[in-house]
């Protein structure tokens, strides 16, 4: 980024999609894109957390394969 921050995305065949920033000190900020059910709207939510918190969003969305 121009802030010099790093950003990573990382999409999948089902609409699915996780948008990284790392901002240091173990800190990202996270957007994810969730389609839990193929007639539901995609659910969404963004933030900032540590690393750890964010692995735990991870498991919440049941994104698992992002962590491969």
């Amino acid at each position: 980024m121009d802030n010099g921050n790093l950003r990573a995305v990382w999409k999948d065949n089902h609409e699915n999609q996780m948008g990284l920033q790392f901002l240091g000190e173990s800190m990202v900020q996270y957007v994810i894109f969730k389609r839990r059910e193929p007639d539901q709207p995609i659910s969404r939510v963004a933030g900032r957390d540590t690393l750890k918190g964010l692995k735990r969003q991870i498991d919440a969305f049941e994104l698992g394969s992002f962590r491969s």
